[in-house]
């Protein structure tokens, strides 16, 4: 009889052990770094983020599959692991990961290039380099020049950025009146003339890498950029238009340095 009863006590107190256990989903992570060039110590309260997301659909958000904090940040590079459940991973999808540096609320560094993982070589570290942001002045909109401007769509169709390239951008330098910026590929400079509401761009150029991707895109911006007449901006986005009015790209601040 107490054989009996210690017997059923045990499988109750397995049971109730087993009904409390919530089930933990497998984790994989993926690991990392991030610098930035400049000579200059973060502020105490810097905080890194780092996310892991799937960017496989151009006209939709990224959506994140992981996310991570570092704080203190401590001295560059920063050290990294964003855990992540493999079984929110789809096939043929493509996966990268982004990062950031912030302090005080502001943006400090920020990834202005792709970096993908997970994909049919299997990497899963990734070495950042982070470049320096300059958040926009209180209550002001984006001015056309002296603001890094990534494009968003090109003749309609969402800008895409290939693995291991820069994202297509231009900046307008009034100082000289000149235009620099990146294609994806290549980068890309020339001059720009600039009158109230009409733009124009002329001589432009770009040096001449052959890559396995984007390059079809690539020569799209540089037939786009003669057709340019005109220009607009909304709060922080920028449209250029050609002579028939028809938005021909579009572009948002980054306010990049």
């Amino acid at each position: 009889m107490i054989f009996r009863y210690c017997t059923l006590l045990a499988t109750w107190m397995g049971i109730v052990a087993l009904g409390g256990c919530a089930a933990v989903p497998p984790t994989s992570s993926i690991t990392g770094s991030a610098s930035y060039r400049e000579r200059m110590a973060l502020p105490p309260d810097a905080v890194l983020e780092v996310q892991l997301e799937d960017v496989s659909r151009a006209d939709a958000p990224a959506v994140e599959i992981g996310g991570t904090t570092v704080q203190p940040v401590g001295q560059v590079p920063i050290r990294f692991e964003i855990p992540y459940d493999p079984a929110r991973l789809q096939s043929g999808h493509r996966y990268q990961v982004r990062a950031s540096i912030k302090a005080g609320g502001s943006l400090l560094f920020v990834t202005d290039t792709a970096y993908p993982v997970l994909g049919a070589d299997g990497v899963r570290h990734v070495d950042m380099l982070l470049k320096r942001a300059m958040p926009a002045e209180p209550s002001s909109r984006a001015t056309l020049e002296n603001t890094y401007w990534k494009m968003v769509r090109l003749n309609g169709q969402p800008v895409t950025v290939a693995e291991h390239q820069r994202e297509p951008h231009l900046v307008l330098h009034p100082d000289r009146h000149s235009v620099s910026g990146s294609g994806g590929c290549n980068g890309m400079g020339g001059s720009y003339r600039l009158e109230g509401q009409r733009l124009s761009f002329s001589r432009m150029a770009g040096t001449l890498m052959a890559c396995p991707h984007g390059m079809d895109q690539e020569h799209r911006i540089h037939t786009m950029l003669p057709t340019v007449a005109s220009w607009q901006i909304e709060g922080e986005r920028l449209r250029l238009l050609d002579g028939q009015g028809t938005v021909v790209a579009e572009f948002e601040s980054r306010y990049m340095q």
